[in-house]
């Protein structure tokens, strides 16, 4: 006896298919994140020096350093409230997916200009890990974004709730 999926005239309802891909990048960037900052947190005396500095090539790093540190809490937080939307069905998932893109591709920036800055005062080569991270964050939100607001998987699991289930016939 095997299940065959019955079309619905509607089309794809319910987590899964490509959807699956955008919850395991909220998790895998939540994680990522976290573990980012973790690391830069663990250079404590590096940090106090550089928020306690009143002259000197320090203070330069204080606004960018500081604006990565919000993103990367931003990017963590909005990762883990849309799991929520997710795991709740609400339709704010489309607009708010859309802003969590968005602000990785900010937070992207604001730590290549943290690099960028880094460079300037240490005199230390470019990491090419904020390029890529900063690319990457670009093309994520170009997939992305367009896939929250026009997959009728999305439309038909968070905004149209009486949209036909798809049936399994026996």
């Amino acid at each position: 006896m095997s299940s065959v999926q019955v079309p619905s005239p509607a089309g794809p309802r319910g987590i899964g298919g490509w959807l699956i891909l955008p919850i395991l990048g909220f998790i895998g960037t939540a994680l990522w994140t976290l573990w980012n900052l973790l690391q830069g947190l663990s250079e404590a005396s590096g940090l106090v020096a550089i928020l306690t500095a009143t002259s000197g090539p320090l203070v330069d790093l204080r606004v960018p350093m500081i604006l990565s540190v919000i993103a990367g809490v931003l990017v963590i937080a909005s990762a883990c409230y849309c799991l929520f939307l997710v795991y709740r069905r609400d339709p704010a998932i489309t607009k708010f997916a859309t802003a969590h893109y968005l602000l990785l591709v900010a937070a992207g920036f604001a730590d290549l200009w943290l690099d960028q800055v880094i460079q300037r005062v240490a005199s230390t080569p470019a990491d090419p890990s904020a390029i890529k991270e900063a690319a990457r964050g670009v093309a994520i939100a170009a997939i992305w974004i367009p896939y929250f607001r026009f997959s009728k998987r999305v439309k038909n699991t968070f905004t149209n709730t009486d949209a036909p289930v798809p049936v399994a016939a026996e």
